[in-house]
């Protein structure tokens, strides 16, 4: 290759590399476009990101709230089968004592009577085991009555406990209700963010799924450059050994032609110079001719 047709290919060369840090230049600056474009939504995607969790921790709140409710009002409504189930049995005891009249006071004084007979008057025996045996069998009415009014105020006490278990289990049910108010909305919030970041981060995906396609292009051209690169520099050193070829054969043409100048101004008897002296001398030209 002769020093023109480098020289050619080197400007080729320098050109096209030239063509490829500009194009190195603008795709960068389209990486770095769509880089800032999907590091702006990615920002937008933290404070959106930022915002579900504090929905979240506020829902978690609220549904541990729920659940403590929950259990509170398992807890009440077992309590309240308990005492139905209580009151039913009090409600079976009283109806079976349903014939009872409700006459203590007057079997009390009946009592007092036969005792005091007995204990005041002689009666014959036939009379004392009767007397006797009323007496037994009024304590034995007594006992029901009693029994009865026990029932009674029991399953009074019941309605009234009855009352206050439904009226707790009312206020719980009412509590569930207003903390499900807070959390539904609470969820739907949620729901429309996490909508938001997906579609925020579908339109980041596609953001940097340009940045990498640039970049790859980029990593192309940066290796195209290294080549070309290395062949101006290859076709630099040839070209400059060629010039040094080239010097140094224009150097011996004019050191012959020197020569053959002190040579025939030696022969001619002609004065030297110095650099015709030194020519002739390194030559060894000198000694032959004296």
């Amino acid at each position: 290759m002769s020093i023109q047709e480098i020289g050619e290919k080197l400007e080729e060369l320098r050109e096209e590399l030239r063509r490829i840090n500009i194009d190195i230049e603008n795709k960068t600056s389209e990486a770095n476009e769509y880089a800032s474009n999907r590091d702006k939504i990615h920002l937008e995607m933290k404070k959106f990101s930022e915002e579900l969790k504090r929905l979240k921790e506020e829902s978690k709140t609220y549904k541990e709230t729920l659940k403590e409710l929950r259990v509170k009002l398992n807890e009440k409504r077992e309590e309240l089968e308990k005492l139905r189930e209580e009151h039913r049995e009090v409600k079976e005891e009283l109806r079976k004592l349903r014939n009872v009249k409700d006459n203590g006071e007057e079997i009390e004084n009946k009592l007092q009577q036969l005792d005091w007979m007995l204990q005041v008057n002689p009666l014959p025996k036939e009379e004392e085991k009767k007397i006797s045996m009323l007496l037994e069998r009024l304590q034995t009415e007594l006992s029901l009555v009693k029994k009865k009014i026990e029932y009674r105020d029991r399953a009074c006490q019941l309605i009234e406990q009855i009352k206050t278990v439904k009226e707790e289990i009312g206020k719980i049910k009412e509590e569930v209700k207003n903390i499900r108010e807070k959390i539904e909305p609470l969820l739907e919030k949620q729901t429309k963010l996490r909508e938001k970041i997906q579609e925020l981060k579908s339109k980041a995906d596609q953001w940097h799924q340009k940045y990498i396609e640039v970049k790859n292009i980029l990593q192309q051209l940066e290796a195209k450059k290294i080549l070309v690169s290395s062949q101006i520099i290859e076709l630099q050193n040839i070209l400059k050994k060629h010039r040094e070829v080239e010097e140094a054969k224009k150097f011996m043409e004019i050191r012959e032609k020197l020569k053959n100048e002190a040579k025939a101004k030696l022969i001619s008897g002609k004065k030297l110079t110095f650099e015709e002296f030194k020519i002739l001398l390194e030559d060894g030209e000198l000694a032959g001719s004296s």
